[in-house]
């Protein structure tokens, strides 16, 4: 099992860079996607801040893209040519980075089962991946598509099953599914399978994405170690919870206890 842990790159960060290193966890570089996009000065201050890191820490490096808006195959082509800027400047950002993942949404939101448009934008949504991957894998980056108001993983794994690329892959966000999804989330785990790269591990109560320590909130958490350490023990439990630095350390501790790592990916050779 590979860990991680996600950063902002606020300077109370760096202090503990060390400490993650010894637990042979990675960093998972965060907030372009509310913080970093809100201003041209918001984008490079957080760029600078993640480069602050990098030059410190020689572990694996993920990289959370922006989610808000960023739809890739928007109806609007200006909207269009707009997402698709910014999504040029996150594949600069995570080159300059070697960053070995990064973590995006898919773009498909409420308006889509709305207005029955769903074969539509998987079939839109498959054209435009298998374009657009060719250069993050080309970098040695991979792309992990991110749940977020999903009932179930069903649409994002056909979307990855038919880009059919090893460098596409799923992201289950936990929290998401706790909040959204009837399924449970041993249940997801199960269907994505091999797709699933990448874990965002917190805890909510069910009404709100809290981002909570684990156990705070209402997620049953042992069927879901469970299913992961069945199906896909080499995937990346990414520890997403808004606390205090030192408080996520030592979650991240409890979690490279329970889960050997196995560090199969590390940082991009471009």
């Amino acid at each position: 099992m590979n860990l991680m842990v996600c950063m902002r790159g606020e300077p109370d960060e760096i202090s503990f860079l060390a400490e993650v290193a010894e637990l042979e966890a990675g960093i998972e570089l965060q907030s372009y996607g509310v913080i970093g996009v809100q201003s041209a000065r918001d984008w490079e201050t957080r760029f600078a801040q993640h480069k602050a890191i990098c030059n410190q820490f020689q572990g694996p490096i993920a990289v959370h893209g922006p989610f808000i808006g960023m739809e890739y195959i928007h109806i609007d082509h200006l909207i269009r040519d707009v997402v698709l800027h910014r999504l040029d400047m996150t594949f600069d950002v995570a080159v300059e980075l070697k960053a070995s993942r990064v973590v995006l949404h898919s773009g498909y939101n409420a308006e889509i089962d709305l207005f029955k448009l769903r074969e539509e934008w998987l079939k839109r949504s498959v054209e435009f991946w298998q374009r657009e991957i060719r250069r993050w894998a080309d970098a040695g980056i991979e792309i992990v598509l991110e749940n977020d108001i999903h009932a179930s993983p069903d649409v994002l794994i056909q979307l990855v099953n038919q880009v059919d690329s090893p460098s596409l892959g799923l992201c289950m966000d936990i929290g998401h599914q706790h909040l959204f999804s009837k399924l449970d989330a041993a249940e997801w785990v199960r269907r994505m399978d091999h797709q699933l790269f990448h874990i965002h591990l917190h805890d909510n109560d069910g009404d709100s994405d809290s981002h909570w320590s684990i156990g705070r909130g209402t997620i049953d958490f042992e069927p879901f170690y469970a299913a992961v350490m069945q199906h896909v023990p080499e995937a990346t439990i990414s520890l997403e919870t808004e606390d205090k630095v030192e408080v996520k350390i030592g979650d991240l501790r409890k979690l490279a206890t329970r889960f050997a790592p196995t560090r199969h990916w590390g940082r991009a050779s471009s």
